[in-house]
């Protein structure tokens, strides 16, 4: 009887889930989008659902600090530090929004985020961390401008892929960015493992609507 609840449980989630993953999701459970256009320079514009991520915040001057920082963090999470002592499936993308400092020497802050799982993006939810630094929230993303690159992205690799995709948006007669992005926020996205060596597959994102 048990089995077969949680083959029902198992269903009734992929049911619920019609989203296909992309190639980059590696078969893990990612958020589901739509790829709403590509503006006239060739920029992807992606509409995001509202979902639920585990997230962490950590001030620091380094993105790949905070990345280790909160990796660990939300790690214990899904590895059983939760209200069920449960360990969650790991998912895809690790999602990492940037906050910039005022100035060169000052702190940036990052939140940092696991994507829920499809089975517990209900109204119930996930287990509750056990940690006051981890907290479930649901992200309304909305629409984003995306910047896709290779490799083992570093602090200057995220700034210079969200440098040039500010210009293309600025550029494009099609959209313009939004309160969030005039602020200087934007995201930066992983996709792979630490010991994932070859087609690695990472992105910026930045808020935009229609003009």
């Amino acid at each position: 009887m048990k089995l077969l609840l949680a083959s029902l449980a198992l269903t009734a989630a992929s049911a619920s889930n019609p989203f296909t993953a992309p190639w980059f999701c590696h078969d893990l459970d990612c958020p589901s989008f739509t790829t709403k256009q590509t503006t006239d320079n060739d920029v992807e514009i992606r509409s995001y659902d509202s979902l639920q991520w585990a997230s962490t915040v950590v001030e620091t001057d380094s993105a790949e600090d905070a990345g280790d920082i909160a990796f660990h963090r939300l790690f214990d999470y899904i590895s059983g530090a939760n209200d069920a002592s449960q360990k969650i499936d790991m998912t895809a993308p690790v999602l990492n929004y940037i906050h910039p400092g005022a100035g060169p020497n000052c702190n940036s802050t990052f939140t940092v985020s696991f994507f829920v799982p499809w089975m517990y993006q209900t109204e119930k939810g996930p287990p509750a961390p056990t940690s006051s630094d981890v907290f479930i929230e649901e992200k309304k993303l909305g629409e984003f401008a995306v910047s896709s690159f290779g490799g083992f992205a570093d602090d200057n690799d995220m700034v210079q892929q969200a440098v040039a995709l500010t210009d293309k948006v600025d550029e494009s007669k099609e959209v313009e960015f939004n309160d969030d992005a005039n602020a200087g926020n934007y995201y930066f996205v992983a996709y792979d493992s630490p010991y994932t060596l070859m087609n690695r597959h990472n992105e910026d994102w930045i808020g935009v609507e229609d003009l």
